[in-house]
């Protein structure tokens, strides 16, 4: 039988520099983070709900200009409505750094 875990094995198998009872080194350069992940679920659903968009309006809406014209209404409306979530959350970040500045008096 196996003297290691399952992931112990996995972790060496897919690290030639890992060594069994030591943490592992942080990484040189910072995670990447998804942009579309910062603004959680409300982001997530306005993203779902542009993508959608599109096969709603074509099954409820048969005339071919007046589809097109709601598609380019529904595409720019969740952009609108993404960008204004993403500017009110740099500036909350950004209220949050000044309020925490102005406590250390730097």
């Amino acid at each position: 039988m196996y003297q290691a875990s399952h992931t112990e094995r996995l972790r060496e198998r897919s690290n030639p520099n890992f060594e069994a009872g030591r943490e592992p080194r942080p990484r040189r350069h910072p995670a990447f983070h998804h942009a579309h992940t910062t603004m959680g679920a409300a982001g997530h659903w306005i993203r779902t709900a542009g993508l959608l968009a599109p096969l709603v309006i074509g099954e409820l809406i048969k005339d071919p200009d007046k589809r097109w014209r709601w598609i380019r209404i529904a595409s720019i409306g969740t952009t609108l409505i993404s960008e204004g979530l993403y500017t009110n959350k740099v500036r909350r970040e950004r209220e949050h750094t000044s309020e925490l500045e102005a406590e250390m008096g730097c």
